[in-house]
């Protein structure tokens, strides 16, 4: 078995979860001015989102997981990751500017 399977085997188990964060916060209307602009699946259960907050320059990763209060952590995305003090530097993604780590959220 390669490494890849567990990889897919862990997505195929939190596909639903993973498709209702990427679903509401890519709603309709959100075309012109998007807050997600992307994701990496990292793992069992992780998700690394791509987000542009509003009236900012530069992409965000927040780390999260597929786990518990979902829709709780969806809503409070926004706000949360302007906390200054939860960015983190991101020299090892060249996606993103700043790291948000919300995975104990």
């Amino acid at each position: 078995m390669d490494d890849r399977t567990g990889v897919v085997n862990a997505f195929h188990r939190n596909q639903g979860q993973a498709l209702s964060v990427l679903r509401a916060l890519s709603g309709p209307g959100d075309d012109e001015d998007p807050f997600l602009i992307g994701f990496l699946w990292k793992g069992d259960s992780l998700m690394r989102l791509y987000v542009q907050p509003r009236g900012r320059t530069g992409i965000i990763g927040a780390d999260i997981r597929l786990a518990g209060m979902l829709t709780a952590l969806i809503a409070a995305l926004p706000s949360l990751i302007e906390e200054e003090e939860r960015h983190r530097r991101a020299p090892d993604d060249p996606y993103c500017d700043l790291l948000v780590d919300l995975t104990d959220w």
